[in-house]
This record gives C-alpha cells, sequence and structure tokens, in this order.
C-alpha cells in the first residue's frame, strides 16, 4: 500500500496536476491503517518521498572537491605549457 501510494504521489502530485480522488482514499487509508492515525508520520512520509525525488543539490566539500580538480587540471596544463614553451627557448624543439 505504502509503494502504491508513494508511485502515485510521484506521478501525481511531483509529475501532475495533484491529488485525486483515487489518491486522495489512499491517503486516508494509510494514514489510518499505517500510520495510526498520526499526521506527523503521515507528514514525515510524505516528505521523504518529496526529497527523494528533488534534485540534490551538491554539498560545499563536494563542491570544493570539483573546484579542486578543475584547478589540479589547470595546474597541469600549465605546468605542460611552461615546459613546452622552455624546450623551445632552449633549442629542444
Amino acid at each position: 500500500m505504502l509503494d502504491d501510494f508513494k508511485q502515485q504521489y510521484i506521478d501525481k502530485c511531483i509529475n501532475g496536476a495533484g491529488f485525486d480522488e483515487e489518491l486522495n482514499q489512499l491517503f486516508d487509508d494509510i494514514l489510518v491503517s499505517e500510520f495510526g492515525d498520526d499526521p506527523v508520520l503521515m507528514d514525515e512520509f510524505i516528505q521523504s518521498i518529496i526529497d527523494e525525488n528533488q534534485p540534490r543539490e551538491p554539498t560545499e566539500i563536494e563542491l570544493l572537491k570539483q573546484e579542486n580538480m578543475e584547478l589540479k587540471q589547470r595546474q597541469e596544463m600549465t605546468e605542460e605549457a611552461l615546459l613546452m614553451l622552455s624546450d623551445m627557448m632552449l633549442g629542444g624543439v
């Protein structure tokens, strides 16, 4: 029942127009049978569906790692260019 609700919620609320009668009935059934009529637990369940289906923003550490990789690549390219210039100036090429 939870998987059915999850799939319908994704299809109808995240990617579609919103709740319909079928999803509303499933919501009520799950609220009572799965979450003991506790709206906080149901809210947490729905929030978990939303969180799983939204693009995740990279963390600051991930952004720094990416920047570090880019800087290393630039450094390597600069070193290669300097070596080529050095060879050309010294008559090696």
